[in-house]
């Protein structure tokens, strides 16, 4: 799935997440951040074409063991032992970004290191993501503007 589609899918699971748990809201910059970290182990994401993650794309391959359950809660519980509320955030987005990439052709090795991969139907980029992106998109607005209107 592209960066869009696992942005407004991530703020979806915020909104539906902080509507029943009272999450503080500087939370959800976990969430977004652990979104996209994800895909730094591919060299043309938005954060992986820093030279930096260069080392890390050298030994692991895209949605290999960073697009796992392993990695998510290990990192996660890493990010956790600085903050409890920053260590669920970020376990929040970063399971939201396997689910999605759960749904792609390619699919995820997300009991790595175990080769079973779990596949779907859309193709990244193709017209499917793109009305899975806009319904999102507008359930996300429709959220909003709901609590907007509410208050």
């Amino acid at each position: 799935m592209l960066f869009r589609s696992h942005i407004v899918f991530s703020l979806a699971v915020w909104f539906l997440l902080s509507y029943y748990v009272a999450v503080p809201f500087w939370v959800l910059g976990f969430v977004l951040l652990s979104t996209v970290f994800v895909d730094i182990d591919i060299k043309n994401s938005r954060f992986g074409n820093r030279w930096y993650f260069r080392p890390l794309q050298w030994v692991t391959s895209h949605r290999g063991v960073l697009h796992s359950l392993v990695a998510c809660v290990l990192i996660s519980l890493i990010v956790g032992s600085f903050n409890l509320w920053a260590g669920f955030g970020f376990f929040v987005g970063y399971v939201s970004h396997l689910f999605l990439d759960c749904f792609t052709l390619s699919g995820v090795r997300l009991f790595w290191p175990f080769g079973f991969k779990v596949k779907g139907f859309v193709k990244s980029g193709s017209w499917v993501e793109d009305v899975v992106f806009v319904l999102i998109l507008i359930l996300n607005v429709l959220y909003v503007v709901g609590r907007v209107i509410m208050h």
